[in-house]
């Protein structure tokens, strides 16, 4: 009897396993969905409001929601085809407004963290001051699982967008949605666990880690990546900051040219609403342009084209659209324009020194491979950068538009490596000479031994002479002076009443 009792337990407690992993699983897939469902929830509300609004809708709300599935798949970085052309032949648009980018990162940021989060807190057991079970469900399973979501709501909509007159490209939105998803799902997991995040990682490639020289393998998952990080960071943040800051001074210098092409292209408040909103969301795009720009390679506007500070080649007809009215004449650049470029590298290269130096206690060796390192990622993250603020708007002249990826990397990578790697090191040997200038020490010469100072007994002040006050013992208030007690001058005033 007690053999069948104890049968039974450990099958319902297998049960209650194989259930708890179950569930497990499934609240990850539904956050996959839900973080998927309410991008496009999001983006198909803002274009059925603009519908709605607009006093001459030429289409039902499907042709709206189209265009709602087709702007979520290029905020993962794919193309769009549009089938009504002029010529009749479809074009592509491949530009990717960088500010919807946001959007669907930004959900599956919270859904992989939240994942995260339930594998690594499992429940506890039975007795409430017991240690806490391990958990039933390895990460690496539920991070697949919140994919497998993401990736069925993507499946359907790449379906639904497959016919119409604005469609997405099915090879750029395969490619791309599973890239940018497992790129996030990545990211935000080696954020929240740190070095530990390789530990979700497929056998192979630890195995292949483990096979790293032990420095290479110190480089790329110790400290120094994270300093390294932080300082790439903060060079891109002040790449795009520069370059938003040039772009957005074209167009104060051409607000003429502005108004005209706003005006030319939607003629009333609803129309000329909607593409104020679409230039909001292409000016992390200008930025890109801006920097671009600044670093020396410029970019392109239109096939054969090129813009910038040293020069504008001629350029064919561009459509009226406001972002584009701040751009330069064609002709030689002017000097002040040329100083001007310069703050764009400049302030990656102050941004990148002043990070990877830190304190100016680590060796010149590690600090310049924290600033190499750098480097390198502010390099690879303008190359992917460039690579999406471009893209193609049409055939023939239309069919290259934006900053080269591979090109603008290359020039970053140049100017991060030739001028802030040294200019790192220069900056950590001014912090240590700082730091031994402000430390107390002492005047070259003969020092006396540090021996307590006396006064003598005919040079005491009377201060010294009364010696220190008694203390108050521990539990009893201090005794207050009474009238017979000696006491300063202050003392006696403050107690004769007042005449």
């Amino acid at each position: 009897m007690s053999q069948l009792t104890e049968r039974g337990t450990t099958l319902s407690s297998h049960g209650r396993t194989a259930a708890r992993r179950s569930s497990a699983i499934g609240t990850a897939v539904i956050s996959g969905v839900t973080a998927a469902g309410l991008g496009l929830g999001a983006l198909a509300v803002a274009v059925l409001l603009l519908w709605v609004a607009s006093p001459y809708p030429d289409s039902g709300p499907s042709r709206a929601l189209h265009l709602a599935a087709g702007l979520w798949f290029t905020a993962h970085g794919g193309g769009l085809v549009r089938e009504a052309t002029s010529s009749g032949t479809p074009a592509p648009v491949g530009t990717v407004p960088l500010l919807l980018v946001a959007l669907p990162v930004w959900l599956l940021h919270r859904a992989t963290r939240d994942t995260l989060a339930t594998a690594a807190l499992p429940e506890p057991a039975g007795d409430p001051e017991a240690p806490a079970a391990a958990p039933e469900v390895a990460p690496r399973t539920l991070l697949g699982a919140l994919l497998t979501g993401y990736l069925l709501v993507a499946a359907g909509a790449l379906l639904y967008t497959s016919t119409g007159r604005l469609s997405a490209a099915p090879l750029a939105a395969l490619l791309a949605v599973p890239g940018t998803a497992f790129a996030t799902v990545a990211a935000t997991a080696w954020h929240t666990l740190g070095p530990d995040a390789a530990a979700l990682l497929p056998d192979r490639v630890t195995r292949a880690l483990d096979a790293l020289p032990a420095a290479l393998r110190a480089a790329l998952t110790g400290p120094r990546l994270r300093t390294a990080g932080k300082a790439a960071a903060a060079a891109t943040l002040a790449l795009l900051a520069a370059g938003t800051a040039l772009a957005l001074l074209g167009l104060l210098l051409h607000p003429g040219r502005f108004g005209d092409d706003l005006g030319q292209l939607a003629p009333d408040w609803v129309g000329r609403s909607t593409v104020l909103l679409l230039c909001l969301a292409l000016l992390p795009n200008a930025a890109v342009w801006g920097a671009a720009y600044g670093l020396g390679p410029g970019f392109a506007v239109g096939t054969g084209t090129a813009v910038g500070p040293l020069g504008t080649s001629p350029r064919p007809a561009l459509p009226h659209f406001p972002l584009l009215s701040g751009l330069p004449e064609p002709g030689p650049g002017a000097w002040p324009v040329v100083v001007l470029a310069l703050v764009v590298p400049a302030a990656a290269v102050v941004q990148l020194a002043r990070y990877a130096a830190g304190d100016g206690h680590r060796s010149w060796r590690r600090t310049a491979g924290t600033a190499a390192l750098a480097a390198g990622l502010c390099a690879l993250a303008m190359t992917v950068l460039a690579g999406l603020a471009g893209g193609a708007l049409g055939e023939r002249a239309l069919a290259s538009f934006g900053p080269s990826g591979w090109l603008t990397g290359l020039v970053t990578a140049g100017w991060t490596g030739l001028v802030a790697v040294p200019g790192t090191l220069g900056l950590r040997a001014w912090r240590r000479s700082s730091v031994h200038r402000a430390a107390p020490g002492r005047t070259p010469g003969r020092h006396l031994p540090d021996l307590p100072l006396r006064r003598r007994a005919g040079h005491r002040t009377p201060k010294d002479a009364a010696g220190p006050e008694p203390r108050p013992e521990a539990g009893r208030a201090p005794r207050p002076k009474e009238d017979g007690d000696r006491g300063s001058r202050e003392d006696r005033e403050t107690r004769e009443p007042a005449a």
